[in-house]
């Protein structure tokens, strides 16, 4: 019974997320789901800042990031209401195993922030390979001009670091920072939805909404750039292609474990799918899509882009049973096994035993939840007098 209760769950269950992290990344770049505030893009440059100036060995350094960032942790809980959302830690404390520089890490990079291109583990061995490299830039009669260009970071960040940080810290953003921000998505991600977004913010201000739960539901979506228009338009057609698919699986399943309820209700769902959304998902124009995510940073494989084209010939076939194609339950179960190989849930007992009900139904976000957050706050330090 108590899966009866259980919440869809976000697994990419039939291997589409090469393809959902090529319009994300195009969309909103630097972003990711586990991301929670803006504000984390500065305090792990400011903290690592401070190690490096302290000249923390390279044997050293990941005990003392560690250690720095369970400080900020604990400033942040002392300093910020306790209704606040997004400070990472708040309820696991020192015995967080995914730090707030391990999950900025990579958007730090794609923004500009970070100028070393490396892992953390990377940058930590090499803590005293850049205390020489700032010794030697400060004996060059050059030294000012060469460490704004070779530095890990980002010239400016220090300048933005708050007196008595991280003791002083809080997550709401300045005005200057705000201006950075905007200057590095201009630079590193112009064409992106997520630049022009905060643009048309600065011009529009709250007119420029941010509200809507999905973007292809953005008040300004008819006046996005052409292109981004029509990927976010894509998105919405792939989200509701693939749910089809989902459905489909999750129906087969509950029909191997005879859980009559979820046998009814993925089946009445899948039967309002394919009435309800038909139109959506047969606008979408594989020719055109395929260009739009292929060769965008994410491997989408042959077999892949074979099981997307095959599963719409099948959504759009002039037949309102999905439930009952054969066609579509063997494409369903054969993209399943091959993906998990013995660990699929058509052969395996002992993992299907896992299934919650509603595996991989969560609709496609594309990251928008977590951009509309940074794009609130953002705005609300742009617009600080």
């Amino acid at each position: 019974m108590l899966s009866l209760f259980k919440q869809p769950e976000s697994r990419d269950e039939l291997g589409i997320g090469g393809i959902r992290d090529a319009i994300s990344d195009q969309l909103f770049p630097g972003t990711s789901t586990i991301q929670t505030r803006l504000r984390y893009v500065f305090f792990i440059p400011w903290l690592f800042g401070q190690l490096d100036a302290k000249k923390v060995s390279a044997s050293n350094f990941p005990g003392a990031a560690r250690e720095a960032e369970n400080k900020l942790l604990a400033a942040l809980i002392a300093n910020v209401p306790a209704n606040a959302q997004g400070i990472i830690g708040r309820d696991a404390g020192s015995a967080l195993k995914r730090t707030p520089s391990s999950v900025y890490w990579a958007g730090l990079s794609t923004w500009g922030l970070r100028r070393h291109e490396s892992t953390i583990a990377q940058y930590f061995s090499q803590a005293d390979i850049r205390r020489a490299e700032r010794h030697q830039r400060r004996a060059s009669e050059e030294g000012s001009v060469a460490e704004g260009r070779s530095g890990a970071w980002h010239p400016r960040l220090q300048a933005l670091c708050p007196d008595g940080f991280p003791e002083s810290a809080q997550l709401d953003l300045e005005k200057d920072e705000a201006e950075f921000l905007l200057d590095r998505w201009r630079l590193e991600c112009p064409d992106s939805l997520l630049t022009w977004l905060a643009m048309d913010m600065a011009r529009m201000g709250a007119a420029a909404s941010v509200g809507s739960d999905r973007i292809w539901e953005h008040p300004r979506l008819g006046e996005f750039p052409e292109s981004l228009r029509q990927l976010t338009l894509d998105a919405q057609r792939f989200d509701s292609l693939i749910h089809g698919a989902a459905l489909l699986y999750n129906l087969q399943l509950a029909e191997l474990e005879d859980q009559a309820h979820w046998v009814a209700q993925h089946g009445a769902a899948l039967k309002d799918w394919h009435e309800t959304q038909a139109g959506r998902f047969r606008s979408l124009d594989l020719a055109a899509f395929w260009p739009r995510v292929l060769g965008k940073g994410h491997s989408i494989s042959l077999d892949t882009q074979r099981f997307i084209e095959e599963w719409r010939a099948v959504a759009c076939a002039p037949t309102s049973d999905i439930a009952g194609s054969s066609r579509a339950r063997t494409l369903v179960e054969l993209r399943e096994r091959k993906l998990k190989g013995e660990r699929s849930r058509f052969r395996n007992q002992g993992a299907r035993k896992q299934w919650g009900g509603a595996a991989g139904l969560v609709p496609l976000s594309y990251r928008w939840p977590i951009t509309r957050s940074f794009l609130g706050e953002w705005h609300a330090g742009w617009s600080l007098a």
